[in-house]
């Protein structure tokens, strides 16, 4: 059963965990993206 607050003074306390959350989001985005976008064969221009 979830628990419902309705206490403004925790208010603050959940929008900075949006925010977080928010930013974590995009930063495992980005680097994910980063890893798919590299070329997997190091070693082709040594040959």
């Amino acid at each position: 059963m979830t628990i419902v607050l309705n206490d403004p003074s925790v208010w603050p306390v959940i929008s900075y965990l949006r925010g977080t959350s928010y930013f974590e989001a995009a930063c495992f985005t980005a680097v994910v993206y980063d890893w798919g976008t590299h070329d997997t064969d190091v070693y082709r221009e040594n040959y």
